[in-house]
């Protein structure tokens, strides 16, 4: 999908930018200011505010009016103590009083990190296609966001310039490009999984830009790839991962990304362990007060229905979706205490087992490690989809690139991080010595936001 952002310049015209970031149940806000030295951030402040469930699950405009009114009190608190900072009124001159009666202090500028399916129409304008993440408010898709919060902005008394709408693959993208000209592509592992990179406008048949048009730049352009929703039958999926499909909020959409992101990974894992449990009789253990609770409700319910007493041996909170979650998933794999004690703490104390031995937290940690891995490795190939198809590796000589990453799974979860960079390696096959050195995967922590301060400052700069 086209972005129309335009491939940020390593310099910038000094400017103060706000940032808003909506990609989640949490969002931040964000004040930049650039400097005029290349990849130059003189100032940032970030603050982070959780959503509560009934706004990002209420009407649209209660949405917008929330991040409109998070966002005038930052713009206030900032404004106040710049002009706290300024020579006091008492001791200005005459002139200088002057000016300062007739200067209107100009619009805030903003750049809208707004992480969802958007089909743009404009740097500063789309459409939302549908919403995910758990959100669901009324009154959103099919309309513009920008629009919506500029009309949020004016209700409030804050009015802003929205001068850049784009989502938090192309901010990550954008962000690292501004401090390293080698990024080509930007890449979010989290709570979901996307993708965006750097490709010639010659290249492109579903987007034509308009005459002149001063975001093409050198030619290129920011794709967004919206990757998650890529399927091919090919893909490994097993039984319990069209399980994990059938019960998620869209089923038979975003496939791929139900088989990468964190927000599946701990449930994929947490299917296969009950089938394994269903197999195995006695490998993973329920406490025995929840046995015999269960056994009763069997009996009184279904007169000794032996299908059902047999399911009561499985622990109730393995039984029950979303209690393995991705963290947790990453601190087993992480284990490497003695008989794996942490791993048995957590499948007490998270999983109800009753003691655990060291086998099952073998099979656990296997089982969480080969879904994570199956994770690194489709991440894998599509990176490397994405040079094979902008020629990177055909070009003589290869030159250096640069992959920037965001998100939690890829951030706070180590062993992915190493698990990603051997498939890479591993998947380049008999050209791996002469390839891999040249790739180098940044972890851009922040990086949805600072990119809309990037592309907000080219937008208003003329750059």
């Amino acid at each position: 999908m086209p972005t129309f952002s335009p491939l940020p310049p390593t310099m910038l015209t000094p400017c103060l930018l706000c940032l808003q970031d909506l990609g989640g149940t949490n969002f931040r806000v964000m004040h930049v200011r650039l400097g005029p030295r290349k990849g130059q951030v003189t100032a940032c402040d970030v603050e982070e505010v959780t959503l509560p469930k009934e706004i990002y699950t209420g009407p649209g405009d209660k949405l917008f009016d929330y991040l409109a009114t998070t966002l005038k009190s930052f713009i206030d608190r900032h404004r106040a103590a710049a002009a706290a900072a300024l020579v006091p009124p008492s001791e200005r001159s005459p002139s200088q009083q002057m000016q300062s009666s007739q200067d209107q202090p100009p619009l805030p500028v903003l750049g809208f990190c707004f992480s969802f399916a958007v089909e743009q129409d404009g740097l500063a304008s789309g459409k939302l296609l549908a919403w995910t993440k758990g959100f669901s408010c009324p009154g959103v898709v099919s309309n513009d966001p920008c629009a919506l919060l500029s009309a949020a902005l004016e209700r409030v008394g804050r009015p802003c310039r929205v001068a850049a709408l784009l989502n938090d693959t192309v901010g990550v993208l954008a962000a690292q490009r501004y401090l390293d000209s080698d990024t080509e592509i930007g890449v979010i592992i989290g709570t979901g999984t996307n993708a965006c990179y750097v490709e010639r406008l010659a290249a492109l048949s579903k987007w034509e830009p308009p005459a002149g048009d001063e975001a093409s730049g050198d030619g290129r352009t920011a794709i967004n790839m919206e990757w998650g929703a890529f399927f091919s039958p090919h893909l490994p999926r097993c039984m319990e991962d069209l399980q994990v499909d059938a019960a998620s909020p869209h089923p038979g959409k975003y496939l791929f990304e139900k088989l990468l992101s964190g927000m599946f990974l701990g449930e994929a894992a947490r299917r296969i362990l009950v089938s394994i449990a269903t197999e195995v009789e006695g490998l993973f253990q329920a406490r025995p007060k929840d046995v015999h609770a269960l056994l009763a409700d069997a009996r009184d319910a279904s007169s000794g229905n032996m299908l059902e007493a047999a399911a009561a041996t499985i622990p109730k909170p393995l039984a029950t979706p979303g209690s393995l979650s991705s963290a947790t998933l990453s601190a087993i794999v992480h284990d490497c205490s003695w008989g794996l004690r942490k791993t048995r703490r957590l499948l007490v104390s998270e999983l109800g087992m009753h003691q655990p031995s060291t086998r099952a937290a073998a099979v656990v940690k296997e089982i969480c490690t080969l879904v994570a891995k199956r994770s690194a490795q489709l991440t894998a190939m599509a990176v490397l989809a994405i040079l094979r198809h902008n020629g990177w590796a055909d070009a003589s000589p290869p030159r250096p690139v640069t992959i920037a990453i965001d998100g939690g799974v890829y951030e706070r979860f180590t062993a992915y991080r190493t698990m990603l960079s051997k498939a890479v390696s591993e998947q380049l096959g008999e050209r791996s010595a002469e390839l891999f050195p040249l790739i180098k995967f940044v972890l851009s922590h922040d990086g949805s936001a600072l990119g809309a301060a990037v592309l907000a400052a080219a937008a208003v700069t003329g750059h």
